[in-house]
């Protein structure tokens, strides 16, 4: 008798732990307990415990403030000015969970837990969708598959608007894979996915959901299914309401006709720089090629490998041709209306999941071993890498480790914290554990990637979180830059300022800065530039203060005292 047969579903944990664990898609108490512990580990840290760091992310976090402090729940406003980056879902949700958790955390991280939310979102319909499309067995594996993705990882766990597009379009995948079955409730749930796109990165991008719908069944040549065809047009006609309310609720406000700039207005609620006055679009088809082979490892190559294996399959199983249909029109769709930004690739992780799940149990052996062999040498030597530096940072030993760790992040002294290095050995150990006890096969490979990038997520958070922050942070800058300036001289001009350095100042400081055609004088003025070049200031101006953060090695903040002239003497 084979000794490595998995447990049955009914066999107490305490058994689960002396057996091997063989990822067989049957489920047994710790198959779950670490699925579970993965999706905690991979959501969790790196929501709270430091501020705004990436511009996306401050200019997101000054929307969410400006809707807390001033009410401005309708129109996204940054420091006083209207921000026409995205629709406003995402800081709908952040400005109720900062609210909310408003007596225990501070407001930038209740503000960020909405991330966590929309990640929660994303995962159950993933699962769910997976799980209808191809069998019981795949929720899992989809979902880990999504997890281990390694573009996903830093900006999903931002302040982003995308991340609610995210949660959208996983939501309308979700209702699509219902249509032929379930007409009604499949066009319903789609309509609703579409909308929370809408919401969240505009009207054009959301329409991407119809287009699935109708090229699918163009691709599969179903045009004479009835319940298809009618889910779809539930879902048209469900979807418009949903599209345009949030336009119609400005409107009928007045806050549209009362903007300088309307036009700006519409280019935020459309979500494409495409029908943009600006200059800001360029053809993004050749960026999102450079850039998906990272952005989407390891699930791309998977779901290509089962394309090109069922290739005489695809029209015939929706499996498959669903799947295929959503990368490959959302991909050219978004390429021709979004921005050349990576983050606008976060829609496609969803049908690669469902198709690298799909395709998994089929890849050689040869081809998994290589893979689990690659992810267990790279992310444990990343895992000792992270461990043998902190121990350097807070003990000074080794001395050459301990001074690299200094040099980037200068004047930052290390503390020792007993929660979250606990965490940390906790993770460490159930990766070891998993690592040991797992049976090889071509899943073990996949779990072990993904529990790999988990497991360098919290080591990151739990040891180095601090570093990072100081370095990041413009917390420090802002409280410097606002001691210079005498507490009855609040008038600042900014020059070259960029919204996320306005909205880190308005957070930390309350300082405000005008712009340079503001009609009233201010005799004080702030430039940003680089370490090496500043944008150039006409008029009488002595530099009183500069500086930057931390660990910024480019950029440099400049603040002038106007001089103020003497009469000549009769």
């Amino acid at each position: 008798m084979n000794k490595l047969v998995s447990p049955e579903p009914e066999a107490g944990l305490a058994d689960s732990f002396r057996h091997p664990l063989i990822f067989d898609g049957r489920s047994t108490p710790v198959k779950a307990a670490l699925f579970l512990v993965i999706c905690l580990a991979w959501i969790l840290p790196g929501l709270i415990g430091h501020d705004p760091w990436r511009n996306n992310e401050a200019v997101a976090f000054g929307v969410i403030h400006s809707m807390l402090r001033e009410g401005h729940w309708l129109l996204p406003t940054v420091a006083g000015v209207p921000s026409f980056d995205y629709p406003p879902l995402y800081h709908w949700v952040a400005a109720a969970t900062a609210w909310l958790t408003s007596f225990a955390l501070p407001m930038h991280d209740g503000a960020r837990l909405a991330s966590g939310i929309f990640m929660a979102i994303t995962i159950y319909f993933v699962h769910k969708t997976a799980n209808r499309l191809l069998d019981a067995r795949a929720g899992r594996i989809a979902v880990v598959l999504l997890l281990g993705c390694l573009g996903l990882l830093e900006r999903a766990h931002e302040m982003n608007s995308e991340v609610a597009g995210l949660a959208g379009m996983a939501i309308a995948l979700y209702g699509l894979t219902r249509l032929r079955a379930d007409p009604r409730r499949g066009g319903l749930v789609s309509a609703l996915g579409a909308g929370v796109m809408a919401l969240s990165i505009g009207i054009v991008p959301a329409l991407v959901v119809p287009l699935i719908a109708l090229a699918s069944q163009l691709f599969m040549r179903d045009l004479r299914n009835r319940d298809l065809t009618r889910g779809i047009v539930i879902m048209l006609v469900a979807m418009w309401p949903l599209l345009f309310w949030y336009p119609a609720l400005l409107w009928f406000s007045g806050t549209w006709g009362n903007l300088d700039q309307p036009a700006l207005l519409g280019d935020m609620l459309l979500g494409s720089p495409l029908f943009s006055r600006s200059a800001r679009h360029s053809f993004s088809f050749i960026y999102f090629i450079e850039v998906l082979p990272w952005f989407a490892l390891p699930a791309l190559p998977l779901a290509l490998w089962g394309w090109v294996t069922d290739r005489r399959k695809l029209t015939e199983r929706v499996e498959l041709a669903l799947p295929l249909v959503a990368f490959v029109v959302i991909f050219i769709y978004f390429s021709c209306v979004r921005e050349a930004r990576f983050i606008a690739l976060f829609a496609l992780l969803p049908p690669l999941a469902l198709a690298g799940a799909h395709a998994l149990d089929r890849v050689p052996r040869g081809m998994a071993r290589l893979v689990d062999s690659f992810s267990l040498l790279f992310f444990g030597l990343l895992a000792f890498a992270a461990w043998f530096y902190w121990t350097a940072a807070l003990t000074g030993i080794p001395a050459t480790a301990a001074r690299k760790v200094a040099d980037q992040v200068p004047d930052f002294v290390l503390t020792f914290r007993v929660f979250p290095v606990a965490i940390a050995l906790v993770l460490t150990t159930i990766w070891v554990y998993a690592v040991i006890r797992a049976h090889r096969n071509n899943r073990r490979a996949l779990v072990n990637w993904a529990a790999g990038v988990t497991l360098i997520w919290v080591l990151v958070n739990a040891l180095a979180l601090p570093a990072f922050d100081h370095a990041r942070s413009y917390r420090t800058v802002a409280n410097e830059l606002a001691s210079v300036i005498p507490a009855g001289s609040r008038c600042v001009t900014g020059v070259g300022v960029g919204d996320a350095q306005r909205a880190s100042f308005d957070y930390f400081t309350s300082l405000r800065l005008v712009s340079p055609a503001h009609p009233a004088g201010c005799n004080w003025l702030l430039s940003q530039g680089t370490r090496d070049r500043s944008p150039t200031i006409a008029g009488d101006w002595q530099l009183k203060w500069e500086g930057a953060r931390p660990g910024d090695r480019v950029e440099k903040l400049r603040l002038y005292q106007r001089v103020k002239k003497t009469a000549a003497p009769q």
